[in-house]
C-alpha cells in the first residue's frame, strides 16, 4: 500500500512539474519496464482530481513515464524523465509502436530526424513531447476499404478516419536497447 501511495504521489507531481501540453494527453500511460512483465503492469484507475494509480512490480521505474494522447491520425506522447540521469535518444534505434488488440504492431513515424535528434537527450527532471503519425499502410492492414472516389480527394486534412483507443492494446517506446516504455489504456474512474 506505501509502493501503491508513492506511485501516485511520484506521478501527481511528474504531472503537476512538467510542461503543459496544448492538449489533454491522458488516453495512454505507462512507466518503463523489462518487456517481460507487461502483464504485471496494470492501470487500476484515473481522475482528473487525484491522478493515476497502478500496479507494477520492483523492476519497473515509475521515474521514467509517459501519457499518449489521440489525436485523429496522430498520437501525442509526452515521455518524463524523473530520474538523476539524461535519457539518451536516437533515430535510429528507438522505436515507436501500437499494438493492437489482434497483436498486430505498427511501427509509428518519428517524423524529421533532426528535430527528433534535437530533443536528445532527454534531461534530468524535464520531458518533452513528440507527436507521431500512423504508418502510410495503417487503414489497409487493419482491414479498413476505402472506395475509390474518397482516396480521390484525400489530402491529411480531409481525412475523417481516427484511431478506435478501444482496438490499442499498447504503444511500446523502445530506446535503443536499453530501455522501454509500456503505455496502456487509461480509463477514467467514476468518483
Amino acid at each position: 500500500m506505501k509502493l501503491y501511495l508513492s506511485i501516485t504521489i511520484i506521478v501527481m507531481l511528474g504531472l503537476l512539474t512538467g510542461c503543459a501540453s496544448s492538449s489533454a494527453i491522458n488516453d495512454f500511460f505507462g512507466i518503463e519496464m523489462p518487456p517481460s512483465e507487461v502483464n504485471y503492469f496494470k492501470i487500476i484507475g484515473y481522475t482528473e482530481s487525484s491522478g493515476i494509480s497502478y500496479q507494477s512490480t520492483k523492476n519497473m521505474n515509475p521515474d521514467i513515464n509517459a501519457w499518449a494522447g489521440l489525436e485523429g491520425t496522430n498520437i501525442r506522447i509526452k515521455i518524463t524523465n524523473n530520474t538523476d540521469e539524461p535519457l539518451g535518444i536516437n533515430y535510429n534505434s528507438d522505436q515507436y509502436l501500437l499494438v493492437n488488440k489482434d497483436g498486430k504492431e505498427f511501427i509509428l513515424n518519428k517524423g524529421d530526424r533532426v528535430d527528433y535528434n534535437n530533443l536528445n537527450p532527454i534531461e534530468p527532471n524535464s520531458s518533452i513531447e513528440l507527436v507521431l503519425e500512423l504508418p502510410k499502410d495503417y487503414w489497409s492492414r487493419v482491414g479498413v476499404k476505402q472506395n475509390p472516389d474518397y482516396m480521390k480527394d484525400f489530402t491529411r486534412e480531409q481525412n475523417t478516419l481516427t484511431f478506435e483507443k478501444e482496438k490499442i492494446k499498447d504503444i511500446q517506446i523502445k530506446f535503443g536497447y536499453t530501455k522501454t516504455i509500456i503505455l496502456k489504456p487509461v480509463t477514467e474512474t467514476k468518483k
